[in-house]
């Protein structure tokens, strides 16, 4: 990298490690934000909650398929707002139209978002790798707004093996190893990785009954079935709409909590999902007044790894991958060409069980060069026994942590 970028990220940024300490002590990348204090942070205001719910609804549509699936669109939303922060024009327009907010409203929320991360259940962590050598010139501005306010770590880095190992290694930190390895290599025209992890550790606010846990059947969409461990309790809110069936369990402290979605008899789960927009989740998402759940979850882990370019084209994301298109001018140029998005690597954990939920995401941005009153509740069951579509939720502002689908 040259010395004009080294002396631009000395003079400019102003904070830095916002969402998690610095960590990454063994890497062999050179850390330029290392020591830097945090800026400060505006109140929470995440955007109207069926945006977010649109956005998660979208991914989850474009990325489903005959295997069970798992998004996080925290995590993917971390991440594009690092490329968006060096974006413009149209490609900028485009990508605002695609999270359901203005680069500014996604940058302070996200900002006030990590503020309120102090319990540990979940942690996020973003990270800025710039190439290492001659050929790249960053915007100050850019480096400023991932640092200052989007709390990413930046590294000065050859691109070779070892950064392979430095980027695999700082995911599995920040993911508290559950994505141990994300990168397989780098490709010879990527000039700067823009990087998130996420890693969500929660235990159940009413634990699971093990005594209550025993063998049952789940019924794929084709008619198969395979045996599995189904773990049972009563939950105080149940969900209801004309094609799902659901429930929302607790984590500890109720600040999240998992939701489960059954589809109705005869519908399938993309059936589901393609009936859904944002504010019809939103609304799928209150509880019914007067009404509990017995409910049936099954114990399952699971990882999920995907390449979401296509998806966000076909959200409505296309400039960002075309090198003819893509205007990351205020991100920064490079002699290999103007900068585009060379693809979105995801990766995601999840662990559900007796005791709680450990769950995990990463996501890769390579830029290239090219309450109800008392009274009788009436229980409703609620046995996800076959395939269903799950959320863990951020209580506080409405916001899907995950979303993913279960097909067994």
């Amino acid at each position: 990298m040259t010395r004009r970028i080294l002396g631009i990220v000395a003079s400019a940024l102003t904070a830095a490690s916002l969402l998690v300490g610095c960590g990454g002590n063994n890497l062999t990348a050179t850390e330029l934000t290392a020591g830097i204090e945090p800026a400060g942070a505006a109140s929470l205001e995440v955007g109207e909650g069926a945006d977010t719910y649109d956005f998660a609804l979208g991914l989850l549509r474009e990325s489903t398929g005959e295997e069970s699936t798992l998004v996080s669109p925290l995590s993917v939303l971390s991440a594009l707002a690092l490329a968006e922060s060096g974006a413009d024009g149209a490609t900028l327009a485009q990508m605002e139209q695609v999270t359901g907010m203005s680069v500014d409203e996604l940058t302070d929320a996200l900002q006030a978002y990590g503020m309120l991360d102090d319990d540990e259940a979940l942690s996020l962590a973003n990270s800025v790798w710039l190439k290492d050598g001659d050929g790249l010139e960053v915007e100050s501005d850019f480096l400023e707004t991932c640092a200052g306010q989007l709390g990413a770590q930046v590294f000065s880095a050859p691109f070779d093996d070892s950064t392979v190992d430095d980027v695999n290694a700082w995911i599995s930190e920040k993911t508290h190893e559950m994505i141990p390895q994300m990168l397989n290599q780098i490709s010879g025209d990527t000039q700067v990785l823009l990087v998130n992890a996420l890693a969500f550790e929660g235990g159940w606010e009413d634990p699971f009954d093990s005594e209550l846990t025993s063998p049952d059947t789940f019924t794929r969409e084709d008619g198969t079935e395979r045996d599995v461990t189904m773990m049972r309790s009563t939950e105080n809110d149940y969900l209801e709409s004309e094609l799902a069936t659901g429930f929302i369990k607790p984590y500890e402290g109720y600040d999240y909590a998992f939701v489960g979605l059954l589809p109705a008899e005869g519908t399938t789960v993309d059936e589901l999902l393609a009936s859904l927009d944002g504010a019809a989740l939103e609304e799928l998402l209150t509880p019914v007044d007067g009404a509990g759940a017995e409910i049936g979850l099954l114990k399952f882990t699971a990882t999920y790894e995907a390449e979401l370019g296509g998806a966000l084209r076909a959200l409505g994301m296309t400039d960002a991958f075309d090198g003819n298109l893509a205007d990351f001018s205020r991100m920064g140029t490079s002699d290999k060409g103007p900068l585009a998005v060379g693809g979105v690597l995801h990766k995601t954990f999840i662990d559900v069980n007796e005791e709680g939920t450990r769950a995990a995401a990463a996501t890769v941005i390579p830029m290239d060069g090219v309450a109800a009153p008392g009274g009788p509740i009436e229980y409703h069951e609620v046995i996800l026994d076959r395939p269903f579509v799950y959320l863990i939720m951020d209580l506080r502002c409405d916001l899907p942590v995950f979303a993913g689908t279960y097909m067994g």
